[in-house]
C-alpha cells in the first residue's frame, strides 16, 4: 500500500525539498520529484548541484538517455515516470493514480494557500484509504 507523508510548516519548501532528496537518495530510495514547470526544474536541479561540497546526489530529467542508472529523476509529469519510485510532489496536484509509488512525500508551506492545497491533497489520499502520516516541521528545522 502506497504511504502518504505529508510534511507541514515548511518554512522554507525549496530547501527543505532538496535535503528530502538527499536523505532518500541516502537510504538508496529511487526518487521521482515532479516539478510545476522547467523553470521550477532547473532551479531545483541547481540546488541539488549545490546543496553541499560534500554531497552529490545524481540526477537528472525523467526523459534523459542516463535516467536508467540514475537514482534521483526530475520531471514536469507523472507520464515520464515509467517505473515504481517513490514520488516527490512539489507539482501541487495529487497523482491520479497514488497506487503507482509505493511513497509519495508531500512538502507543504506556512501560507495559507499552500495550507488550501494540502487539505485538498490530504483529503483525496484520505478518499483512497492511503496510510497518511503527518510531520509538523515548524520546530524541527535548521
Amino acid at each position: 500500500m502506497t504511504q502518504i507523508d505529508f510534511y507541514t510548516g515548511v518554512a522554507d519548501a525549496p530547501a527543505f525539498a532538496c535535503k528530502l532528496a538527499a536523505t532518500a537518495y541516502r537510504k538508496g530510495a529511487k526518487l521521482f520529484v515532479l516539478l510545476p514547470d522547467a523553470a521550477a526544474l532547473e532551479r531545483f536541479s541547481a540546488r541539488l548541484w549545490s546543496l553541499s561540497e560534500t554531497a552529490f546526489i545524481p540526477h537528472c530529467k525523467a526523459d534523459d538517455a542516463i535516467a536508467s542508472q540514475t537514482p534521483v529523476w526530475l520531471g514536469l509529469s507523472l507520464a515520464a515516470c515509467s517505473e515504481d519510485r517513490v514520488l516527490l510532489n512539489l507539482g501541487g496536484e495529487p497523482p491520479a493514480d497514488p497506487a503507482a509509488f509505493s511513497r509519495i512525500l508531500e512538502i507543504i508551506g506556512v501560507d495559507e494557500d499552500a495550507l488550501a492545497m494540502a487539505r485538498t491533497r490530504f483529503r483525496f489520499y484520505r478518499s483512497l484509504g492511503l496510510a497518511i502520516e503527518h510531520h509538523d516541521m515548524r520546530h524541527r528545522q535548521t
